[in-house]
């Protein structure tokens, strides 16, 4: 989160509970029955629990900051909750951090976007990571026109790179041969440079042809940044078609098996609320995230926080401890390193007549203090960090 405010993003929070409506014009990939809905007892209205953050934002910037200059940047942290697809329908609570870039439009947008997301990674503590880049206007635009349960089939069978049922597919949809042999090709597109050949041959004077330019030109411009160890592209990409418009992001690592955030271009959906205006997002899972730190061997730091123990002029030490911003509670009777480890206390100041000591609870090393509160406080505060 102090990495977004570093570039410019603020913070708002928006309600655990919205009206069902708002949630249904934002919807993107997720179905009715993802959502947990029930009829407020006062009002009678229809509210679900947040399974999304940004349509709420969208609904934010459409009322109360409607006429605000933009490009506006909001940043976001907080719990959704959607329903499984099992027959059991059990609840998944998602901790999501996420920004929102509204009136910035086009490539320059994206990057900007992209650059914090980049940024974003690396403060939390993760070097070694992947940029995948798509674009909704590329299988888009070669269904477009079709039925929407045609499309839906064939984008099915894009999304699991089966070329010969989507052929099949596509030929009893009715799909021109021309689009149907570039639709095919999306199957194999997925990589790095060296895909940029291929794909100009399957889409250069398609309906796609516009997209795959405008991806090209941003898969450049992140690469030239320097934005990620890799940057790769998946030109068969189909998520949420029907909510997104222009690019796709996916941030990938090693261990979660699945992205550790994603996001992309929705220009049409502030529109729904009332008010036009392109808009990009992107959302970290901070399970997911938090998983790829640990099997990237990263440990997130914990805040500094102080367990005092002893005897003498503990009221004065707390007191001062505080003064200088540090978390602090007194120990129990009994082993106070043990209860430092089991609360996640990072150091234990000891006092006794005359002396004190720190006590870097992780490996129990210790080293004197002086005994007046004050001069104490000060030098845990200098040694300890913020």
């Amino acid at each position: 989160m102090r990495s977004f405010e570093l570039h410019g993003y603020e913070l708002v929070t928006v309600p655990l509970f919205e009206f069902a409506d708002v949630v249904e014009r934002g919807l993107g990939s997720l179905e009715p029955h993802e959502v947990l809905k029930f009829v407020e007892p006062e009002s009678g209205a229809v509210v679900s629990l947040r399974p999304d953050m940004t349509p709420q934002i969208a609904r934010l910037v459409a009322t109360r900051l409607s006429a605000e200059p933009g490009p506006v940047r909001l940043c976001y942290q907080g719990s959704v909750l959607r329903r499984r697809r099992e027959r059991a329908r059990r609840h998944r609570q998602i901790p999501q951090a996420g920004i929102e870039l509204i009136g910035a439009a086009g490539a320059a947008g994206d990057l900007e976007l992209l650059g914090v997301v980049a940024a974003a990674v690396r403060a939390a503590g993760l070097e070694e990571f992947v940029i995948d880049l798509g674009h909704a206007g590329i299988a888009g635009a070669l269904v477009e026109g079709l039925a929407p349960e045609a499309a839906h089939a064939l984008l099915e069978a894009l999304e699991v790179k089966d070329e010969s049922e989507l052929l099949r597919r596509a030929e009893r949809s009715g799909l021109p041969s021309a689009d149907r042999a570039a639709l095919a090709a999306l199957t194999g597109l997925h990589g790095g440079a060296e895909i940029w050949s291929a794909a100009e041959r399957a889409l250069t004077g398609s309906r796609a042809e516009p997209a795959l330019l405008e991806l090209r030109r941003l898969w450049e411009a992140a690469c030239a940044a320097e934005l990620a160890p890799s940057v790769l592209v998946d030109l068969g990409e189909t998520r949420d078609l029907d909510y997104y418009t222009g690019a796709l992001f996916h941030i990938h690592a090693e261990g979660p098996g699945r992205p550790i955030g994603s996001g992309g271009r929705y220009d049409g959906l502030l529109e729904r609320f009332g008010t036009p205006r392109p808009a990009v997002g992107f959302a970290f899972g901070l399970d997911d995230l938090a998983w790829a730190l640990e099997r990237a061997g990263k440990t997130v730091p914990l805040p500094a926080r102080v367990l005092l123990a002893g005897e003498g002029a503990l009221a004065d030490v707390e007191r001062a401890l505080r003064a200088e911003d540090l978390a602090t509670a007194r120990a129990p009777s009994g082993d106070p390193r043990q209860y430092a480890q089991a609360w996640r206390y990072s150091h234990l100041v000891e006092l006794a007549t005359g002396t004190a000591r720190l006590v870097t609870v992780a490996d129990g090393s210790a080293r004197p203090l002086p005994s007046e509160p004050r001069a104490l406080a000060a030098q845990v505060r200098a040694l300890v960090g913020r």
